[in-house]
C-alpha cells in the first residue's frame, strides 16, 4: 500500500507541474508565431510601399501631405469610405456607394483588380496602358502599405 500512495502523491504533484510546462510552452509557442507574423507583416509593408510608388504614386499621393492628384490621396484610406476627401471631385457613381463601402481588405482588393466591377461608372482609369493588372501577392502588400497609412493614434 505505501508504494501506491507514494505513486499517488507523486501524480498529485507531477500533474501542476506538467500542466504549468504546458502552458508556458504553448506561451512561448503563441510569442514566436506573433513575431514571425509581425516579421512578415513588415516585409509585406515594404513591398507594398514598393508597388504604390510604381502603380499607384502617378495619381494619388501616398503621403501625409494629402495632396489631391489625378485620384484622391490615399492616406488614411484604409477603414473610410468612398467619397470622403474634401476637395476632390468624386464620379456620383463614387458617392453612390459611400454608404455601402468600407475600404477593408476585401473591398480594396476588389477595387484594385477592377475598379469598374465594385463601382460601375467610377472614373479611376486602372489598369492603366503598360501596367499589367496587379497580382494577388502585390494587391495583399499594397493593402498591407495602405493599414499604415494614417495619422498616429
Amino acid at each position: 500500500m505505501k508504494k501506491f500512495t507514494m505513486f499517488a502523491l507523486a501524480a498529485a504533484i507531477a500533474i501542476p507541474v506538467f500542466s504549468v510546462d504546458v502552458v508556458a510552452e504553448e506561451k512561448a509557442m503563441t510569442e514566436e508565431k506573433a513575431m514571425a507574423d509581425a516579421k512578415a507583416i513588415k516585409k509585406m509593408v515594404k513591398r507594398g510601399k514598393k508597388v504604390a510608388i510604381k502603380q499607384c504614386f502617378a495619381c494619388h499621393d501616398i503621403t501625409e501631405n494629402k495632396q489631391i492628384k489625378v485620384g484622391p490621396p490615399l492616406w488614411g484610406i484604409y477603414g473610410s469610405k468612398p467619397g470622403q476627401v474634401e476637395g476632390y471631385q468624386y464620379s456620383e457613381a463614387h458617392l453612390s456607394k459611400a454608404d455601402s463601402i468600407v475600404w477593408d481588405d476585401a473591398t480594396l482588393d476588389a477595387y484594385v483588380q477592377d475598379p469598374k466591377a465594385l463601382i460601375p461608372g467610377n472614373k479611376m482609369v486602372y489598369p492603366m496602358p503598360g501596367l499589367p493588372v496587379m497580382k494577388e501577392k502585390h494587391r495583399k502588400n499594397l493593402i498591407e502599405f495602405l493599414k499604415t497609412l494614417k495619422d498616429p493614434e
